[in-house]
């Protein structure tokens, strides 16, 4: 079987980003090459990190791709009697052309405002979004013999109604291929599933909304559940076209010192 040339192209841009990154770390290394890092000679640990690169990068190339579900929000903290976004999306490794997602809410939380089909990859539409109490069902498909890669299925927004710290859920997910056989493409589980969101009115403290912040930070940079190659790569793509900013250490800029954050987090797991 043929690799999708969006696939081909995705590898391509990561080598390519890969490429770049060894390039950076080597001219900080010599940038830095006098200097201590919580005691440890940078001299050390640069090579170090090039060469463990190296060997994942080789694995992630030949890595097999997984499909599932993600959820992204406008805002991670959101006040009362406000409305919050959140983006029901599809990450698909192999053609996808059927999808049925149910999206689970706490009711005492938040309610349903509305459901926004406008930039949906999906052109047929089985049923009408179906809303109840506490969650959303989402099923449709495509003429075409499917999707590949990420696209956004709907923007369901909601009103705030109390307080405090909630996560919203996709559950209940089915993917069909887009081979004309009906073939079921297993949804893999990720923490890209759900989305953590925290409520505040004027009785809440600084220093919860504080916390919530904290937590709503991640360097999980495209959002698959786990810090991978693939999230340095997109890393360095938007350090070199000033695309994004990602800045993991709250500090205004994207320098370094968030590099270096994405990096520890990177070889923890």
């Amino acid at each position: 079987m043929h690799e999708p040339r969006q696939l081909k192209l995705e590898r391509r841009s990561l080598h390519s980003n890969v490429m770049t990154a060894f390039a950076w770390i080597k001219a900080k290394l010599r940038s830095y090459q006098s200097k201590r890092v919580a005691g440890i000679t940078v001299r050390y640990m640069f090579p170090a990190m090039l060469g463990t690169i190296l060997l994942l990068s080789a694995s992630s190339m030949s890595g097999v791709g997984q499909s599932y579900v993600y959820l992204t929000s406008n805002a991670s903290t959101i006040a009362v009697g406000e409305i919050v976004s959140v983006v029901v999306g599809v990450s698909a490794h192999t053609p996808i052309n059927a999808v049925d997602i149910t999206l689970d809410f706490p009711a005492d939380k938040v309610e349903v405002f509305s459901v926004d089909r406008g930039q949906s990859v999906l052109t047929i539409w089985t049923q009408e979004p179906v809303i109840t109490n506490n969650s959303v069902k989402l099923t449709g498909g495509t003429f075409k013999r499917g999707f590949i890669g990420q696209h956004q299925i709907a923007t369901v927004k909601f009103r705030t109604k109390a307080t405090g710290q909630y996560s919203m859920t996709a559950e209940k997910i089915t993917f069909v291929a887009g081979d004309g056989a009906g073939t079921p493409v297993i949804a893999s589980k990720k923490p890209t599933n759900s989305v953590a969101l925290f409520n505040f009115d004027e009785t809440t403290s600084a220093e919860q909304i504080k916390i919530a912040i904290a937590r709503g930070m991640t360097t999980d940079v495209n959002q698959d559940g786990q810090v991978t190659l693939q999230d340095i790569s997109a890393f360095m793509g938007a350090w070199n076209n000033q695309s994004q900013v990602f800045d993991f250490n709250n500090d205004g800029k994207m320098t370094f010192k968030d590099f270096s954050i994405l990096l520890a987090d990177f070889f923890r797991q």
